[in-house]
């Protein structure tokens, strides 16, 4: 008697956004305080074979200039598009660039919240780095980073990146 088929997940190809050298530019700098910040528009998240991602494994890293207050955030959206033109189908209003967010605590609330980095006192100045798990709708995201830690952003660009990994559906024979 043969065992019915199951399914699992395997991850695909991670990218970055990054201020130079990731697979899409997105500069977190010296961000103040309440500011926030736009990337570029992603590739598609569709794997010619495997198709749409079961879900997006994010990591985001990020360091202050000052050690924040325990439990500050930085706060990390995503706007979702079908359309892979940057400026195109954006909520929010989200040009698809690497550039400063406009009234951000207004925007977000167009937005999908990912998940936030929530800083520990006790790391002071270091990168810290959080994981969320997301479930995206449409093919293209453009992210937006509100920085609500009280402090500044460092100025080193290595310190901030956001990295994500989609994971895609497998269906697995079960034994025979």
């Amino acid at each position: 008697m043969a065992f019915p088929d199951f399914s699992d997940v395997e991850a695909g190809t991670p990218f970055t956004w990054e201020a130079s050298g990731g697979t899409h530019a997105l500069t977190l700098t010296s961000l103040g305080s309440d500011a926030g910040r736009q990337g570029v528009k992603s590739a598609s998240l569709i794997h010619a074979t495997k198709g749409r991602p079961e879900f997006l494994d994010v990591l985001i890293e990020s360091a202050v200039a000052a050690a924040a207050t325990n439990g500050k955030e930085i706060e990390l959206y995503f706007s979702e598009s079908v359309s892979a033109t940057a400026g195109t189908g954006n909520p929010g209003g989200l040009s698809g660039t690497d550039v400063s967010l406009s009234s951000p605590d207004e925007i977000k609330a167009q937005l999908n919240f990912v998940g936030a980095l929530t800083l520990a006192n006790s790391l002071g100045t270091g990168v810290q780095r959080q994981r969320h798990c997301y479930q995206p709708a449409c093919e293209f995201i453009s992210p937006a980073v509100v920085n609500k830690s009280g402090q500044a952003l460092t100025s080193t660009a290595a310190n901030h990146k956001i990295t994500v990994t989609p994971y895609y559906r497998r269906i697995l024979e079960g034994p025979t």
